[in-house]
């Protein structure tokens, strides 16, 4: 993925963040420092902002691009979190974006099943 993309995701998204959750003007958090994030300081961020725009399989997609790159427990337990907000949407906003609560568990499944593989060969 291209990292201006990313990097335009993720300021876009810590400003949504700001204003949403936070209530606060995004002056506030100038001092953040892009630049020097990792992926696993991206990654929750822009599942959030993909989630919030109901873009479900994508924040999927990128989630297992990820933890093929790196199966390691920390980018599994951010897998978990994006699921778990996942499970307390309603039926009918899943099915809109074209997910479903068996593709969660099944997603869930998967992460923990990579993680368990993964630390075999380790």
């Amino acid at each position: 993925m291209n990292k201006d993309y990313i990097l335009r995701l993720i300021e876009s998204a810590v400003k949504i963040f700001a204003k949403v959750v936070m209530n606060k003007e995004q002056e506030e958090f100038k001092n953040i420092d892009i630049e020097a994030m990792n992926e696993k300081d991206i990654l929750p961020i822009l599942l959030k902002r993909l989630t919030l725009e109901g873009q479900y399989n994508k924040a999927e997609n990128i989630l297992f691009e990820e933890m093929e790159k790196n199966p390691c427990e920390d980018i599994a337990n951010i897998g978990k979190k994006f699921y778990n907000e996942l499970l307390l949407k309603s039926d009918e906003e899943l099915l809109k974006e074209k997910f479903s609560r068996k593709e969660i568990y099944e997603g869930l499944g998967d992460l923990q099943s990579m993680l368990t593989s993964q630390s075999l060969y380790h």
